[in-house]
């Protein structure tokens, strides 16, 4: 093998690793999320995708991916759930969800008016009619939040 073979092979290799990296960076900042079900009709509907953004900059107002809670304990015990790093399609149960922020730390929490605990956002479901959200489970922790939507399709 003559040195441009050399070189030629080492140059794959380095474009290779640097690809992976990449992707690993990109997976590190975001996650695509697939909509299922319709508690945040109107917004988002059944089958639409959703990109977010891996933060902790969370506002009033926001759509967050966040970890789903225990079905029977709530978000309290999800965190001691195993973690899921990435959305896998075709995966069920989702172990994620998608729902609006509607009042952050120290603020009133809907219908009861209590402050939100520090370190706990109020998430609601868009649709009115569907109640499996922060008035089931509690207040979500916030290091539950995956990150912030920024796009749908």
């Amino acid at each position: 093998m003559t040195s441009s073979n050399w070189f030629f092979a080492l140059g794959l290799i380095v474009a290779a690793l640097l690809t992976a990296e990449s992707v690993r960076q990109l997976r590190r900042r975001w996650v695509l999320v697939e909509i299922k079900g319709v508690s945040m009709e109107p917004a988002l509907h059944d089958g639409d995708e959703v990109l977010a953004k891996r933060t902790r900059n969370i506002a009033v107002g926001d759509i967050v991916v966040v970890t789903a809670p225990d079905p029977r304990l709530g978000w309290a015990e999800a965190k001691r759930a195993p973690s899921v790093k990435f959305a896998s399609r075709g995966s069920a149960p989702s172990p994620w969800w998608v729902k609006r922020v509607t009042a952050g730390p120290g603020e009133p929490m809907p219908d009861s008016g209590e402050p939100v605990p520090p370190g706990h956002y109020f998430l609601l479901s868009d649709n009115p009619e569907v109640r499996d959200d922060s008035r089931r489970h509690g207040p979500c922790p916030a290091n539950l939040i995956v990150g912030s939507v920024i796009r749908s399709f």
